[in-house]
């Protein structure tokens, strides 16, 4: 079961320990590997069906899929909303440098949405990844297994700089070079920053997640009139259409530009 086998990569061993959290964590995570929507909306369902189970059989308290969304018939959503500018802008002032803690979180942030990475991207990175003459990260392995090259803005830069003076604290033992780490110096649990912009998703009125990031900064960028094909690169889709279902969340006009400048895409994939 490809959700099983999720669940053991990320050190999960028990079907009583799997929370909502997780669960929202497997499907987005379907969404990096450009599974269609009708496929994670099938997953949704025998998440549901398997987690009724579980609970009828006694093997959990609670049903963590309770409030998971399952869509019926040929309904097809939009991409979710993206934060606002404004939003963005008060997460990175909620977000401020202060201990090692602090500069690890502010840099993650950063390069979920200056970066534009996938979680998974932001937690292999190492610090040889990051190219402050070049002002590049290379993003190695990323779906499909493919490498790119993405520019490091000058929020990333900063942030990067002060977390790199201070990151020694957080080793224990032998440096394998991994840029994100743990308390324990090795890699950086994905949970943590999930957690952390949920709880910053409160103030923002908002639910915040790191996929959310990605999706934002593509959506600004559109809005920005930065060019489809060069916000293809930067996020890594190999199928301009998959960029192109975030010309949904853009003004009628833009959408008409593109379409001019542009010839007709099918939009088949989810972002």
């Amino acid at each position: 079961m490809k959700m099983a086998r999720w669940l053991i990569r990320h050190d999960i061993h028990r079907w009583a320990d799997v929370t909502p959290a997780d669960l929202d964590a497997f499907l987005l995570d379907l969404i990096d590997e450009g599974l269609a929507y009708g496929t994670r909306n099938n997953y949704a369902v025998m998440i549901h069906i398997f987690c009724d189970w579980l609970v009828q059989r006694g093997k959990v308290l609670s049903n963590p899929a309770v409030d998971l969304v399952v869509l019926e018939g040929d309904e097809r959503p939009l991409p979710p909303p993206p934060l606002s500018e404004e939003q963005v802008r008060y997460l990175f002032e909620m977000l401020q440098p202060g201990d090692v803690i602090d500069c690890r979180n502010r840099l993650h942030a950063e390069l979920l949405y200056g970066c534009a990475l996938r979680l998974s991207e932001s937690l292999n990175l190492t610090i040889d990844d990051l190219d402050f003459a070049q002002r590049t990260v290379s993003v190695r392995g990323g779906k499909g297994n493919k490498d790119r090259m993405v520019p490091m803005l000058s929020g990333v830069i900063a942030a990067a700089t002060d977390y790199l003076a201070i990151r020694r604290e957080l080793l224990c033992g032998p440096d394998h070079g991994l840029l994100l780490l743990g308390k324990n110096g090795q890699r950086l649990d994905y949970k943590v920053i999930q957690r952390l912009l949920a709880r910053l998703g409160n103030f923002l009125g908002a639910r915040v997640h790191p996929h959310l990031l990605r999706h934002s900064l593509a959506v600004h960028l559109l809005r920005n009139k930065v060019d489809v094909r060069v916000i293809q690169v930067i996020l890594g889709h190999a199928q301009l259409d998959t960029t192109k279902v975030y010309l949904r969340l853009v003004p009628g006009h833009l959408r008409e530009d593109y379409d001019k400048a542009m010839p007709p895409i099918a939009v088949n994939a989810g972002p």
